[in-house]
């Protein structure tokens, strides 16, 4: 957990970013965008007034929005134009395919992607400790085909994945000087909120309503894994 700060705040995460730019980290920002657009959107706008730069990574097989519709299309490219990185978001687990054919995927979807909101920064894997996680070899098969995935192997991975901190960042930026920082922008808002308010916040439309409880049981799911 964090501890103090006001955590899952706006101001809260301002607040992180700045005691590590103070501790002089090498951070690396990312945003998985799994649910909502706009929240991304909210969150880059935030993050331009401080002239931060993170990468966003955007799901197309998300069930909670269509990306390449033209108005998400928009409020991606809105994204980028606030000086922030866009990346695909990848989910192993859509299909049972080889090896092959999740590369082979990839790049239809990098395409999609770099035709409709120009470069690509790099993929990174959607849900892998509830899903399909990522082999070496996929790595090195993207690799080979000029696909850059933010591992940073020199770099303390931290994430709040279900809306949970697995550990104390104030003591992970100082024993860290390196940070890959990986956080959701749905879980942020101008007052601290549970996961649940989070996500009924987003006041998606009935058949999304009904994905939501599903995602509600995935994160219950994964944050027992966790005790």
């Amino acid at each position: 957990m964090i501890s103090n700060m006001n955590e899952w705040t706006y101001d809260g995460y301002l607040d992180m970013i700045d005691m590590a730019m103070a501790n002089d980290n090498d951070l690396y920002l990312r945003h998985d965008v799994d649910i909502s657009i706009d929240k991304a959107l909210q969150m880059a706008e935030l993050e331009s007034t401080r002239q931060f730069h993170s990468t966003y990574f955007i799901l197309l097989s998300s069930p909670f929005y269509n990306a390449l519709e033209a108005h998400n299309l928009e409020k991606i490219r809105m994204i980028r134009s606030l000086g922030m990185g866009i990346g695909l978001h990848y989910d192993l687990s859509i299909n049972e395919q080889s090896l092959d054919m999740h590369v082979k995927e990839i790049i239809v979807q990098l395409g999609l992607m770099i035709n409709h909101v120009g470069p690509i920064d790099a993929v990174t894997f959607h849900k892998p400790m509830l899903g399909q996680a990522p082999t070496t070899k996929l790595f090195q098969e993207l690799f080979k085909e000029g696909v850059f995935s933010p591992t940073h192997a020199d770099h303390h991975y931290i994430s709040d994945s279900g809306h949970n901190w697995r550990e104390n960042f104030v003591e992970t930026i100082q024993e860290n000087k390196k940070i890959h920082m990986n956080t959701h922008p749905e879980w942020y808002n101008d007052e601290a909120q549970s996961y649940e308010e989070c996500l009924d916040g987003l006041k998606l439309d009935k058949s999304a309503d009904k994905l939501i409880q599903v995602e509600k049981r995935s994160i219950r799911e994964y944050q027992k894994r966790l005790v």
